[in-house]
């Protein structure tokens, strides 16, 4: 829930808690029977979910003015959708929604039900369950992808040492997924999220998410002292590869899964949802006017009028409620990550990356206690990181 309370100095305080998207909120209004979560829920399978690698650092401060000697800064790179200044940059979906009409992008496959259903095999969801689908339109229909087992097998990208690590992260969470199940409330919101992780990471494929996200994050990338063309798995022994971060010296998968928190994002989406023939120049020009055109129409840019919290602001990807799991790195002790490079998925170019500290991301104030501003604006992710740093997931001394 969000807590916005007016302090004595007239300030407007926001603060988030993780939120049960299906129970009704004292004050607003109930969540209807036909919810598209409430669907979800009815059927796991619809629920779109993916892995993200925070990775963080304790360093000197850049301020001569600052008092304090060191600082928490997170490896992060700019928005590339405009929702947002600042974002992790390491998303990999290992199920989401796209177009029925288009075909699945590069290192994606349709998904389809479990075998013994009867249903038809590809996973499909209209536009008109989702409440900011225009009025009186004929609707269009999303379908599910899943990321392929073999997402990395082609010779640009093969890496079988991270590939490795990646399965052995897998391995671990697996186990801690069951420990996890040993102890849950089986009626709770957070036990059918469990279920739904659960069962992404039992299959094959989730190994490929995984390995995605390490490789997003661009510490396991290619040095430049790398001669070009090298490729990791290279049998040219006159050409090594190097990575910022060796594998010998990333943390051991079971730390790895140690620091693993859940979170369900639910976006601030446009309203009302764009056509999916809506040219690019204007979907952006309605995150720009976004702001306007909910203060003059009376929309809360922070609640949907069941009382739910928004935890960013989207693009009209409806992918973008998700349920999200978050390892967190952190790279204090690791040298030379100073510049490191964020890659695309299945993508050669690289993008910078750049360390921020929580105060300039808003997840903490000046003072380092917990932030209280907005973080929408700032950072895609911020709502999350105040929570990790809640839980404790961050070392800060």
């Amino acid at each position: 829930m969000l807590a916005r309370v007016d302090t004595a100095g007239g300030n407007t305080e926001y603060t988030w808690l993780p939120q049960d998207l299906t129970k009704d909120t004292p004050g607003h209004l109930p969540i209807p029977d036909d919810d598209y979560v409430k669907k979800y829920q009815t059927n796991p399978e619809l629920w779109p979910v993916e892995f993200f690698l925070i990775v963080y650092r304790r360093t000197k401060t850049n301020n001569p003015t600052d008092k304090r000697e060191r600082e928490t800064q997170l490896l992060v790179r700019e928005s590339a959708n405009g929702t947002s200044k600042w974002g992790i940059g390491t998303g990999v979906p290992a199920t989401r929604w796209i177009l029925s009409t288009n075909e699945p992008p590069p290192g994606y496959k349709w998904s389809e039900h479990a075998p013994l259903s009867r249903q038809s095999p590809r996973i499909s969801f209209e536009a008109s369950n989702f409440p900011e689908f225009p009025k009186g339109q004929k609707s269009w229909t999303f379908r599910k992808i899943d990321i392929r087992q073999d997402a990395f097998e082609d010779a640009t990208f093969k890496d079988s040492e991270l590939e490795g690590y990646a399965r052995n992260i897998r391995e671990s969470l697996r186990t801690n997924l069951s420990a996890m199940n040993e102890n849950r409330n089986s009626n709770s919101w957070e036990s059918s999220r469990l279920d739904v992780i659960h069962n992404v990471c039992d299959s094959a494929n989730s190994v490929a998410a995984i390995q995605g996200t390490l490789r997003m994050s661009g510490l396991f990338a290619h040095t430049p002292s790398d001669p070009p063309g090298v490729g990791f798995d290279s049998q040219d022994s006159d050409s090594p590869t190097h990575r910022y971060v060796n594998l010998a010296n990333a943390p051991d998968p079971a730390t790895l899964v140690r620091s693993m928190r859940i979170y369900t994002m639910f976006p601030q989406m446009p309203d009302p949802m764009p056509h999916p023939s809506t040219p690019p120049d204007d979907l952006q020009n309605e995150i720009k006017r976004r702001d306007f055109h909910m203060a003059k129409r009376g929309r809360d840019p922070h609640q949907d009028e069941y009382g739910r919290i928004y935890t960013h602001k989207s693009t009209s990807n409806v992918s973008n409620t998700i349920h999200a799991v978050y390892f967190t790195l952190d790279a204090t002790d690791l040298p030379g990550l100073d510049e490191v490079p964020a890659l695309d998925l299945l993508g050669s170019n690289t993008v910078k990356r750049e360390w921020k500290s929580l105060e300039d991301l808003k997840v903490l104030d000046s003072d380092q206690r917990i932030g209280t501003e907005d973080t929408k604006p700032t950072f895609i992710s911020g709502f999350i990181v105040r929570q990790l740093v809640k839980d404790g997931v961050f070392d800060m001394q």
